[in-house]
């Protein structure tokens, strides 16, 4: 298994509690490397990807999850005690989603060609806040 870190120079910086939101990170990342485990018809790999998006917003994390999972299934994941994991307690998208909910952020999943991805994205500090 691999992991690709694919992270754009010069983000800006965001507010929020730092462990809450590194352990939406941490998740994530959890469940991207359970999900290639179970790939055997294609490489298995995880990329985190961070990208600004306007000037508002910047994209802090990316991570792949099952591409089983259909369009339904993927709203239905956020909810507490929804699980794909034969042993999954189904709490850690819920409470991921809460807390960059509570950032005032978005969390939400897509199919894609290469197996699905999670997005993140927090608003970013305006210029002004006095930070380099």
């Amino acid at each position: 298994m691999s992991i690709t870190l694919d992270l754009a120079p010069g983000l800006p910086l965001v507010s929020g509690d730092r462990v809450q939101l590194q352990q939406v990170l941490l998740n994530l990342v959890v469940n991207a490397f359970d999900a290639a485990a179970d790939v055997a018809d294609r490489p298995r790999k995880v990329i985190l990807r961070t990208r600004t998006l306007g000037e508002r917003f910047c994209a802090i994390g990316r991570g792949r999850h099952r591409s089983r999972d259909r369009p339904r299934e993927l709203e239905s994941i956020f909810q507490p005690f929804v699980t794909t994991k034969p042993s999954g307690m189904g709490m850690g998208l819920s409470v991921s989603h809460s807390i960059v909910g509570a950032h005032e952020g978005r969390l939400w999943a897509e199919n894609d060609p290469e197996g699905g991805t999670f997005h993140i994205v927090l608003p970013a500090l305006p210029d002004e806040a006095g930070f380099p």
